[in-house]
């Protein structure tokens, strides 16, 4: 190809030129070589630094959208960040923007003003070919011949003076994000989510932390869900404590109340794996079976262990009002103190026996009634007497928590008319055992207990207290005399 700016008198010129005039001619090649060289080594170092400074993909990208980099320089160090956004990733900025700017046309004529700005551009950017390909086919360069010079004319063409997204901000991710409008329907959105205002939480360009966050995770969520507070009881939930939100809750959707992950037992049974067994129990309590965790337990902190929305017996009564009742009458179990609590004899999630007891029978009153009781009891001859036939678990009228008066309630079991003075039956000379009557062994009024039988049992026949029958040892408890002081009754 002729260069236009070369003409036939020229080549003649330097044929007929004396040796001296060419030996010029030979120093300026060797300068042009040198300079060459220099030119060389500054596109191979600007190679260089494109690929190990910026790396190839970044180069790529600031060439393939040089116009809108020219003004958004501030842009660039984001492609070098731990997560980038995919359409930036791919250089394609009019993805999500379009152009903007006013329609500029330049015209650079052949001449010196030409060779420096080919030179500046040559350095810069254009010692790799696929640079000066990219850098071509950004900026529309056109060249035209005019008058026997070369022309080149730059034409950037846009739509707008200021740049806008192509879709409305509730609207643009979807264009790419498709796939998760299916969330939209889901019962329990996250606000910005549901808005369309994913700016709220991710970056467009690129973040330094995972999925385009504004933030570490464990920092972003609390600007709006300030739960300071619950992080300062007593004890802490470890994800709360940590701030791991997306542990348990979805930060777009989900199908459970709170934006869970899952379903609440599901949820916890991935970090309380003892309990998951506890779903195969034969009685449920409700708020276990029937997915409801936090109703008894706080998920970020609480100053009632274990997590509790408050202390024990409290909590319980909240569903068990008439229990509550019970637990104010004259003689009580001592619970909600720190002898026992309501979980010392109910599993507050499952259990094999009713009413959630975690033993069957007497084997539960053992649990606290020590061994000793046991062995006497089952000695005995109520050995076949559940202690609940007698006491009730949670409160009474009658001490000790005993289901009725005594002696009424033995003689629920024992005929009145062998043992109660009171019977309307034949046999009248039976022994007053009716608090009318005072035990002055005692100190107290007369019954069944006070001085003659222990109900939980003895050595003794008859489950007496202090010999066998038939001997008078435990008449003469009381009917006896004391010297100088006249006790009970003088035969």
């Amino acid at each position: 190809m002729n260069d236009p700016e070369v003409v036939v008198d020229d080549i003649e010129a330097i044929q007929n030129t004396p040796e001296a005039e060419q030996d010029g001619h030979g120093s300026r090649r060797w300068l042009v070589a040198l300079l060459l060289i220099l030119l060389l080594l500054c596109g191979v170092t600007s190679a260089v630094d494109t690929l190990v400074n910026r790396g190839p993909d970044q180069a790529r990208f600031i060439t393939r959208n040089l116009e809108c980099l020219q003004c958004h320089t501030e842009v660039i160090p984001d492609l070098t960040r731990a997560s980038v956004h995919n359409p930036f990733m791919l250089k394609e900025c009019l993805v999500c923007h379009t152009e903007h700017g006013q329609e500029i046309e330049r015209s650079v004529f052949s001449g010196g003003s030409r060779s420096v700005q080919r030179l500046r551009t040559l350095v810069e950017w254009l010692p790799l070919k696929w640079i000066l390909a990219a850098y071509d086919s950004v900026t529309g360069v056109e060249r035209t011949e005019e008058g026997g010079r070369l022309k080149s004319v730059t034409v950037r063409r846009v739509a707008g003076a200021e740049s806008q997204l192509i879709a409305p901000i509730d609207e643009l991710c979807w264009i790419c994000h498709g796939s998760m409008g299916a969330q939209t329907a889901l019962p329990y959105p996250h606000s910005p989510f549901e808005r369309g205002y994913c700016i709220t939480c991710h970056k467009p360009h690129a973040s330094d932390h995972r999925a385009l966050l504004l933030q570490d995770e464990r920092e972003l969520c609390v600007t709006c869900h300030p739960i300071g507070p619950e992080l300062a009881r007593e004890q802490v939930h470890p994800p709360a404590g940590n701030r791991y939100c997306t542990n348990c809750h979805d930060p777009h959707a989900s199908e459970w109340k709170g934006i869970l992950v899952s379903r609440q037992r599901d949820l916890c049974f991935m970090c309380h794996p003892t309990v998951a067994p506890l779903s195969n129990k034969a009685v449920q309590h409700q708020p276990f079976e029937y997915d409801n965790c936090t109703g008894c337990h706080e998920p970020h902190g609480s100053d009632f262990r274990p997590l509790l929305i408050k202390d024990q017996p409290p909590l319980c009564y909240d569903c068990h009002p008439s229990i509550a009742t019970e637990f104010r009458r004259a003689s009580i179990h001592p619970v909600g103190t720190l002898q026992l609590n309501c979980a010392d004899c109910h599993n507050p999630h499952a259990a094999d026996y009713s009413a959630l007891l975690i033993a069957r029978d007497n084997g539960l009153c053992y649990e606290c009634h020590t061994q000793a009781i046991k062995v006497r009891y089952e000695a005995s001859a109520h050995n076949r007497t559940l202690c609940l036939a007698c006491h009730t678990p949670h409160g009474s009228a009658y001490r000790p928590i005993l289901r009725g008066a005594n002696p009424d309630l033995c003689l629920r079991c024992h005929n009145p008319a062998y043992y109660d003075e009171a019977s309307s039956v034949v046999y009248r000379n039976n022994h007053p055992v009716r608090p009318i009557s005072w035990d002055v062994n005692a100190g107290k009024p007369l019954t069944c207990t006070s001085s003659c039988h222990d109900p939980h049992g003895t050595r003794y026949t008859f489950m007496l207290r202090y010999t066998n029958s038939p001997f008078d040892a435990n008449c003469l408890i009381c009917h006896a005399v004391t010297p100088g002081k006249r006790v009970g009754v003088d035969f």
